[in-house]
């Protein structure tokens, strides 16, 4: 049996190759009898429906699953109806989206089976039983015109049983050119919190077994230098951890930095993470440093306290914030943090005093999303309950729904959020501009220019992405390693 894995960024930003396809795909290759290639559309947007086509008719493949996040949702419909419209292939969805909102996407008539768990073992035993889905834990399927709802799967407890990810069928050196030169890898599964609009709550209600796992780190270890083997020649010079907070536990931080440096690994490739305010330490930080680390990024999401602590539910006080901040700092690390803006019960003083605290905190990266009320979380819920989901129609219409960004809070109305999304935006052009004119001055125009009438039309990237190929770039150009191969 052949599987086709589809990635359907058919609209969306190019950043990162999919981690999830890519072990996906391996683990087909590596543990079962079966095949499977992975069809990325990143690169492919103004003509996916040919480029898909041609990759049917010359893989031929059994089954096409589709990896959907609700942010993409309404692609991976719309590529779905394009399958069915020219074969009989079946399809499945799965992703964290297909966890959470099972019901919605398997009436869907272009979807055949639906993943409500980890993708692995449930494929596997569909292509083992010739698509026969009876019994197969951690699947809903479609069976003489009935929803059929299997039991859930436990999660994979010990992640070092799945191989390493392929990245064979990603066009790996044009994400180097778009995401400056970084490759994903992941530690662990979960995260131990429950802030109220993240998907990780959602998730650990909607699955069984447990939750936060972790792999060994002779394991990361490993794959690392398999990755530099590979891919160091062809760009590869960062890896970006895709961890939810790499630091949860102290001890395999301390065990991996050690175990990085011991290889030379700090002195070619840097490496990201997420970590979270209350568990920086200066021990952690530090040898996260000397190990080749160049940056952490830090959700905080709101200066005040309520909005943060009884709404976000983020249980974080200023003075850890500001204690992590100064540890990062002190130790020369590239600091990246998140705001949130529209939390429900968020005044237009909260929201500007966010803005206030980055201005202060002054991070290399300051993120300003506004608040996505993501389906099946608690802040959903409460987004709903106060009326600040516009209309009950999105959630009937997949161009729309789940993706719908909160315009409006109770004290807050939507001129107010949009003025102040405007000026946030606008300071932040302002700032990057002015940095880029200062560090390189001429060379930040002709960056500015090649991104516009280059890569921007190469890649259809949107305008955003400069700041990519300008202060990010620049940014980096002091965590270079030490010397090269």
């Amino acid at each position: 049996m052949k599987i086709l894995l589809v990635e359907p960024n058919i609209e969306g930003r190019v950043g990162l190759p999919s981690l999830s396809l890519a072990v996906l795909m391996s683990f087909v290759n590596k543990r079962t009898k079966h095949r499977a290639k992975i069809v990325d559309l990143s690169f492919h947007k103004r003509h996916w429906e040919k480029y898909l086509s041609a990759k049917i008719g010359d893989e031929k493949p059994d089954i096409i699953g589709i990896s959907t996040l609700t942010f993409n949702y309404s692609q991976s419909l719309k590529i779905a109806k394009y399958i069915k419209s020219i074969s009989d292939i079946r399809v499945i969805l799965g992703g964290v989206h297909s966890i959470l909102m099972p019901e919605e996407i398997i009436k869907n008539r272009d979807v055949d089976i639906v993943c409500v768990g980890e993708g692995e073992y449930p494929l596997k035993e569909i292509m083992d039983n010739d698509f026969r889905c009876d019994g197969v834990k951690g699947v809903w399927y479609k069976e003489n015109g009935n929803v059929i709802k299997n039991e859930s799967r436990r999660t994979i407890e010990d992640l070092d049983e799945l191989p390493f990810p392929e990245w064979d069928d990603f066009e790996l050196q044009k994400y180097f050119i778009l995401n400056n030169e970084h490759l994903p890898i992941m530690a662990s599964r979960g995260c131990p919190y429950s802030c109220t609009y993240c998907s990780n709550h959602a998730l650990k209600r909607a699955m069984s077994g447990k939750y936060v796992r972790f792999r060994s780190v002779d394991s990361v270890i490993e794959e690392i230098g398999i990755r530099i083997d590979q891919y160091y020649k062809t760009g590869l010079r960062y890896f970006m951890f895709y961890d939810d907070i790499f630091t949860m536990d102290r001890d395999y931080v301390l065990e991996f930095c050690q175990k990085y440096r011991a290889e030379g690994y700090h002195k070619l490739v840097g490496w990201c993470v997420n970590v979270r305010a209350n568990l920086v330490t200066d021990e952690i930080i530090k040898a996260m440093k000397e190990a080749g680390c160049y940056e952490a990024a830090m959700g905080i999401e709101a200066s005040d306290d309520f909005i943060r602590n009884k709404v976000y539910k983020r249980n974080m006080s200023i003075e850890q914030i500001n204690n992590a901040v100064a540890i990062i700092n002190k130790h020369g690390m590239q600091l990246r943090v998140q705001f949130i803006i529209g939390a429900p019960y968020e005044t237009l003083d909260m929201m500007r005093g966010s803005f206030e605290m980055a201005k202060k905190i002054n991070a290399q990266v300051t993120q300003f999303p506004v608040l996505m009320p993501l389906p099946a979380t608690d802040m959903n819920k409460i987004c709903l309950k106060e009326g600040l989901i516009e209309s009950d129609d999105a959630f009937n219409d997949p161009q729309n729904m789940f993706t719908k960004s909160v315009i409006r809070t109770k004290y807050a109305t939507r001129k107010d959020v949009q003025t102040l999304v405007k000026k946030i935006r606008n300071y932040q052009i302002r700032e990057y501009f002015f940095d880029g004119l200062k560090r390189k001055g001429p060379i930040f125009i002709w960056d500015i220019c090649k991104f516009f009438f280059y890569y921007k039309l190469k890649y259809e990237l949107e305008i955003d992405n400069a700041w990519k190929f300008t202060i990010n770039k620049y940014n980096l150009e002091k965590f270079k390693p030490e010397r090269n191969l």
